[in-house]
């Protein structure tokens, strides 16, 4: 029975950081570990697991609603943008959702063959981790739209790479800290200033709701269960790489408004199930492949299949209880996202990422906060996409396997 208590406190958390731009799960995973010594790790763990779970089916709302592009510029950006121009900003998030949902329930029935299958996995590309990275990131690069963006692309990735190679061993700050202010720095205050300026009009959002396809819904969460297996299994990939592959997988054509769709289902997919196949990860290779699974193995450094169930359980929980809440509330989200002081929103938040980086790091960590935003900046303002500043672990763990 507590442990429900102690689930239901972090999916309170999971909508705050999910509706929060600039606030990331590790932020509150970083406090929560902190907080070892006041509560019992068994039940942070769980806290931890149900924010990570809850903020990828919350988080899509502000990411489509907040920093619309202008209308000309409409074409080249994600397929939520575009349907929040057109109106049908509800629809893009109610997919978003239907994918999360539908890989959470097919992962966890398929949950014995994952375990056995992981560790084949792992086993067969572990001696090989550095060339899928590099074949990912060849991916990654011809998907860019010409040369100039393929160029620019490859300018962000080691950029972010180099500041990865500097700070990744420094000193000054331990290992498990610096990370917060390089992806605070890379993904977070780098957004918030750069869409601060934004005079785009966000037009009137229609309430109306198509059903999704069962094989839709199926096909596109396949896709991010396929991508999700992969980002649980090697180093420094995440969702984003993770999406980058499952859009390679779909081969979409973006005038197609069916891919369009699908997209945003397999979306939904990648971006919850990369939380739960880290816990899959980390309980057979004992690997943690994302921040809340670094903090649960600090908090469970013997992770063994009775605190597998228990987080399993917490997973369904989380996601079941985060997709009514969200089913319950986002005609009202939408309809508040459009009233909000945007400007106000983002100095605050801001404020507050700032300040924590400076509680958690120090001064060093405001250096590397500075430098990570100005990186983080390059990508949208060169028009390649942000997922090239992930540079950041892709390019020290090749060399360390090279090595």
């Amino acid at each position: 029975m507590i442990e429900l208590l102690f689930c239901l406190v972090g999916i309170g958390l999971g909508v705050f950081t999910g509706l929060a731009p600039g606030i990331h799960v590790n932020t509150v995973a970083l406090f929560l570990v902190s907080l070892a010594g006041l509560f019992d790790p068994a039940q942070l763990a769980v806290v931890i697991i149900a924010v990570a779970v809850t903020h990828t089916f919350f988080d899509f709302v502000p990411s489509i609603l907040l920093g619309a592009p202008d209308p000309e510029t409409s074409l080249s950006v994600l397929p939520g943008h575009r349907m929040l121009l057109e109106g049908r900003a509800t629809e893009a998030v109610y997919l978003t959702l239907v994918g999360g949902l539908v890989s959470v329930v097919a992962t966890l029935l398929l949950l014995p063959l994952f375990l056995f299958a992981m560790p084949l996995f792992y086993g067969a590309v572990q001696g090989w981790i550095h060339v899928v990275l590099l074949l990912l990131l060849a991916a990654m690069v011809l998907g860019a739209k010409d040369c100039r963006a393929k160029g620019f692309a490859l300018l962000c990735f080691f950029l972010s790479g180099t500041l990865g190679l500097v700070t990744v061993n420094t000193p000054l700050i331990s290992r498990g800290a610096i990370l917060f202010p390089v992806f605070t720095g890379l993904f977070g205050v780098s957004t918030l200033l750069l869409s601060f300026g934004s005079t785009a009009k966000i037009p009137p959002q229609k309430r109306r709701i198509r059903d999704v396809p069962l094989g839709m819904a199926l096909s596109g969460s396949l896709k991010g269960i396929i991508s999700g297996m992969v980002v649980g299994t090697l180093p420094a990939v995440g969702a984003s790489e993770a999406t980058t592959l499952s859009h390679q997988l779909s081969r979409i054509s973006r005038k197609s408004e069916t891919s369009e769709r699908e997209f945003l289902v397999s979306l939904g997919a990648v971006n919850t199930i990369v939380a739960v196949f880290s816990l899959i990860s980390l309980y057979t290779i004992s690997k943690a492949r994302s921040g809340a699974a670094v903090a649960v193995q600090r908090l469970l450094p013997s992770f063994q299949m009775p605190e597998l169930l228990v987080l399993v359980a917490v997973v369904l929980a989380s996601a079941g209880i985060s997709a009514l809440l969200l089913l319950k509330s986002m005609h009202r989200m939408v309809d508040l996202m459009q009233r909000v002081d945007y400007r106000k929103a983002t100095i605050g938040i801001i404020a507050s990422l700032v300040m924590l980086v400076a509680w958690f790091t120090g001064a060093f960590g405001l250096l590397v906060l500075i430098t990570s935003t100005a990186i983080g900046a390059l990508p949208p303002l060169l028009g390649v996409k942000r997922t090239f500043s992930m540079g950041v672990l892709i390019l020290p763990t090749i060399l360390f396997y090279l090595a």
